[in-house]
Parts: C-alpha cells; sequence; structure tokens
C-alpha cells in the first residue's frame, strides 16, 4: 500500500478535529479527556544528530534512531524495547483474530441459490425460459389457478347435467349421484360415501403390511402404478416415518384371486404357507431337543469321569431329629445329625 499524500492526512486531520469537536458539545469528552487525546496523536518530535561514538561499528546513527529519539550507545533488543515503549496505547493492541482466521468474501462474485431449493446451475439446458429456475418446471400463477379451477370442478362445482337422469349414479345404490371425492378422485370408483360404510369388506383400505400378509402380495405389485392405485397418508406411529400407503380392498382381492387362480386358490395358498410355518417351528424344537440331549449327556459324561477320578460324591444320611433346647429369640431348635460323617444341622421351628 503506498504512502499518503499531504493533502489526505489534511483531511484525515480534519475529520479527526470535527469528530473530537462533536463529542465535546454532546458532552461526553471533557477538556482534561481532550487533552490527553490531543497529546497522544501528536507526531514524535525528531531528535538533533547525535554525536558518533569512539566505537568503529558505531559510528554512525541510524535513521530511525535520529527520528525517534533514542539515544545512539544502545544495543538493537534495547532500541526495540525503547521504540515499544514510546508507541501510542492503541499501536501496541494486538488484533483478536490472526490473520490466517480472516476470510474476505467478495459480494460481487456471490450468487443467490434462492435457500438451496432452486438452483440455477442445475437447470437442463433445453429450458432457457426465464420461468424455469431448476430441474422442474415452476408453475405460474395462470396454471396454479386453473389447476385448482380443475380440483373444484371435481371436487366441488361441477356442473349439473342437462337432466337428473343422465347423471352419473352410484354403482351400488345406482341412487346417489353425490360421489365419494376419495374413491371417485383417487381410487376411479364411483360410489357414494354411504355405500363405502355399508359395504366395508369391498371398499375398505388396506395398508402395504395387510396386503403382503392376508393376499400374499409382492413389494414389487404394489408399487406398480399400472395395477393399483394407492392413497398415501402421514404415518400415524410418527411423522419422520414413511408415509403410509392405502390400497383399496376390491383391487388387492381382485388382482390377487387371478394371481392364486381363484379365491380357492389363495385359501390353498395360505394353507401350503401355514404348514411350512408349523413345520419349520417342528424342526427348529427337533433341534433344540437335540441340542439339549447332548448337553445333558456330556453332563453325565463329565460326572462319571469326575466320580471315576476323584470318588463318588458324599450323600448325607441324617438321623431323626433330637430337641437342641431355644434360640436368642427363643424359638425352639431341633438338631440332626449324618451317620456316616457326623455333619450337624440345626432347624428352627416356627
Amino acid at each position: 500500500m503506498g504512502k499518503m499524500n499531504d493533502e489526505q492526512k489534511a483531511r484525515i486531520e480534519a475529520n479527526r478535529k470535527r469528530a473530537l469537536e462533536r463529542l465535546k458539545k454532546r458532552g461526553i469528552l471533557k477538556d482534561n479527556e481532550l487533552k490527553q487525546i490531543e497529546k497522544r496523536n501528536e507526531p514524535p518530535k525528531k531528535a538533533s544528530g547525535e554525536v558518533a561514538t569512539s566505537a568503529p561499528h558505531r559510528s554512525l546513527v541510524t535513521e530511525s534512531q535520529a527520528s525517534s529519539g533514542v539515544p545512539s550507545g544502545l544495543t538493537s533488543s534495547e532500541t526495540s524495547k525503547v521504540d515499544e515503549s514510546k508507541k501510542r496505547p492503541l499501536e501496541r493492541i494486538k488484533p483478536s483474530i490472526r490473520t490466517k482466521d480472516y476470510i474476505e468474501y467478495d459480494f460481487s462474485t456471490m450468487k443467490n441459490l434462492h435457500g438451496g431449493y432452486i438452483n440455477p446451475e442445475d437447470r437442463p439446458a433445453a429450458f432457457d425460459d426465464e420461468d424455469v429456475m431448476g430441474s422442474k418446471r415452476q408453475k405460474t400463477l395462470d396454471e396454479w389457478k386453473r389447476e385448482q379451477q380443475e380440483r373444484r370442478y371435481i371436487y366441488e362445482n361441477a356442473p349439473p347435467p342437462e337432466h337428473i337422469s343422465k347423471a352419473p349414479k352410484c354403482v351400488e345404490c345406482g341412487i346417489n349421484i353425490e360421489m365419494d371425492p376419495v374413491m371417485d378422485d383417487v381410487f376411479k370408483l364411483r360410489v357414494c360415501k354411504s355405500c363405502v360404510k355399508k359395504i366395508p369388506e369391498k371398499y375398505s383400505l388396506l395398508t402395504k403390511t395387510e396386503c403382503k400378509e392376508d393376499y400374499f402380495l409382492t413389494e414389487s405389485e404394489l408399487m406398480d402404478d399400472t395395477i393399483f392405485h394407492k392413497l398415501e397418508k402421514p404415518n400415524p406411529h410418527s411423522g419422520t416415518f414413511a408415509r403410509m400407503q392405502l390400497f383399496v380392498r376390491c383391487e388387492v382381492e381382485a388382482f390377487a384371486f387371478k394371481k392364486w387362480e381363484d379365491e380357492e386358490g389363495l385359501d390353498a395358498e395360505w394353507h401350503r404357507r401355514e404348514e411350512g410355518k408349523s413345520q419349520r417351528r417342528e424342526k427348529k424344537y427337533q433341534k433344540e431337543l437335540l441340542r439339549m440331549r447332548m448337553k445333558t449327556r456330556a453332563q453325565e459324561f463329565t460326572t462319571k469321569i469326575k466320580e471315576r477320578k476323584h470318588g463318588k460324591a458324599h450323600e448325607h444320611d441324617f438321623s431323626a431329629a433330637m430337641e437342641g433346647g431355644t434360640d436368642e429369640d427363643g424359638h425352639k431348635l431341633l438338631r440332626r445329625r449324618c451317620i456316616e460323617c457326623g455333619l450337624e444341622t440345626e432347624e428352627v421351628v416356627l
């Protein structure tokens, strides 16, 4: 960085004086504080030339020593100490952050990434319109309004037919013309709400787990949109779990009967799998029983080896009970003695 010229120095000095005057007018600075600041900001006085010493290596006075008024007879370390002591208080304060930890941001090169959700750099090259911001085309206000009108047309504001007899009716009762919106919109079934409640064995909703366990359908079959319509809802157990997927029973049963040929075929598959489960349970039971028998035989063999090496373990043969007085609490005691080894035991009669 280049040195400042006289004009810049004069401008800085004038700004500093004006700032001090404003602080003085407001009463923030007192006269003694103002004098201290003026004295601290005075430029250091230059000392006249010093006489050279007799030593040849100290024959000249350095320019820095002459400008700061430091005696010429001091060494370099002493000179640095003197310079440090003559510095103003603000010059002795070290920065609180290291230079390598400082990061300078150039705001002119920054880009607005819209919170990271819509990145203009990720948009495909095929779309160069102004309304395309990300990998998906953004909806305009007119498109959103049109979509809302279509949904309102489906649920609420469908225009009435020319005649009431030409209105679509429920396929079950053949009377109601107001359809269940979920069955009509999601599952494409023209059924009224009352019939959905009256016929749960046909229009009730099943979870994915129930479809797998009761109708033996696979994950790939349930996820095929060409086979099943499904309704997604938040998981009732936790909001962080995967969304719950519901299927209508009539669609699931129709596909399951087609897969297993008919209803009897589905029952036969259920019996076959139940028999397989019972066989696996029996096999596991026999395996555990064999392991327990092997363990018991090993224990018997180990006991025989111990008896052969150390002799048979002694079994006590106690005599009849005899009175042994009373204990500290006054309870009656009975004594027994082993006939062979003489071991005595005491029993408390309560």
